[in-house]
């Protein structure tokens, strides 16, 4: 795995690119520093493998991927509702969609994950995308259109009612597997990929498939195991699988357990059909890590709560991205999702 670029070596970076037979000499004089100093920082990104050679030849491979929906989320709640903590007679508007809180989340950690996404050309697209790109996501590949509106969910609740979801889906129509395919050749150089389960059975499939043909790191949040099954992620040695401990008891048909350890069987036979590992988040309590070496349980501790799936997910695969084994990478995911 590369190491993560500083601030200095990304702009030395896209120096190189836009003029990559600039002598160091130049260089140093237009970073205003030292050559010995530019010499040292071409090393250094030579050693972390973004060039090789003395030609400035550089290694395209991308980073970290993120395929999901983006979509508006409008929650309301009457007396005696209370979506999201919205108070009362209150309207909240969030970004929402496996794929932006993703995208989000790896850049809040300074990954600069590439986002393919759907937004249309309207107010609201427009808001996203820009927050989006302010934080540091490439959001060159989201698929924008006058013609499809930006994806819009309501969430309603009142006394003693759940919440009523009405959802617009019409943003979820260019990520389709056949719109997928036009960006085949991004989704082979990525070096790892994280899927929204929430995509069309069809596009899932489809980006399981280059995964595993390409021996890319993969996941896939909110998929249920019998199609994860289906596509060969569960025997994939890349695949590593986060859920909640409720949606894993939903899917296997028992009732949440009282102790985490009563799932340990559960993990290890799931773990047993060859995939990299299964992190399974118990609220603010703990995790079950589970893999070929191991099923433990690792409890937080008051200045490490594991926080909510997708935190955990992208903070594992920042650990993984920076080259820590599994445990490891877990246990930073936890603490960098608390501080988050």
């Amino acid at each position: 795995m590369k190491d993560h670029l500083t601030t200095r070596e990304r702009e030395i970076l896209e120096i190189l690119k836009k003029d990559p037979t600039i002598a160091q000499d130049d260089l140093a004089e237009r970073l205003k520093i030292t050559r010995s100093a530019a010499a040292v920082h071409i090393s250094n990104l030579m050693h972390k493998g973004y060039i090789t050679g003395r030609g400035y030849i550089f290694d395209e491979h991308g980073g970290i991927l993120v395929v999901g929906k983006t979509w508006l989320e409008v929650s309301v709640a009457t007396r005696g509702g209370n979506p999201g903590g919205v108070k009362p007679g209150v309207i909240k508007l969030d970004g929402a969609g496996n794929g932006y809180l993703l995208a989000l989340e790896l850049a809040r950690r300074n990954l600069e994950p590439t986002l393919i996404t759907f937004l249309g050309q309207d107010k609201t697209g427009e808001q996203m995308f820009d927050h989006l790109s302010s934080k540091g996501v490439n959001v060159q590949n989201i698929s924008r259109s006058q013609d499809v509106s930006t994806g819009k969910r309501l969430s309603f609740s009142g006394l003693n009612a759940a919440a009523i979801l009405v959802k617009d889906d019409e943003g979820e129509l260019p990520l389709g597997a056949e719109a997928l395919s036009s960006r085949e050749d991004l989704i082979k150089n990525s070096r790892m990929l994280l899927v929204d389960g929430e995509l069309p059975l069809k596009a899932v499939a489809y980006l399981a498939s280059v995964a595993v043909n390409n021996n890319i790191t993969v996941s896939v949040l909110g998929w249920p195991l019998n199609l994860l099954r289906a596509q060969g992620l569960l025997a994939y040695p890349q695949f590593f699988l986060v859920c909640s401990a409720r949606d894993l008891a939903g899917q296997l048909s028992i009732s949440l357990p009282g102790e985490p350890e009563e799932l340990f069987p559960a993990c290890r036979r799931i773990v047993g059909e060859g995939c990299q590992a299964l992190v399974v988040v118990f609220g603010d309590q703990g995790l079950i890590l589970a893999t070929a070496e191991e099923t433990v349980y690792l409890p937080a501790s008051p200045l490490q709560a594991p926080g909510a799936v997708v935190c955990i997910a992208a903070g594992l695969a920042e650990g993984l991205m920076s080259g820590f084994r599994m445990r490891l990478a877990v246990r930073r995911a936890m603490g960098s999702a608390a501080t988050g």
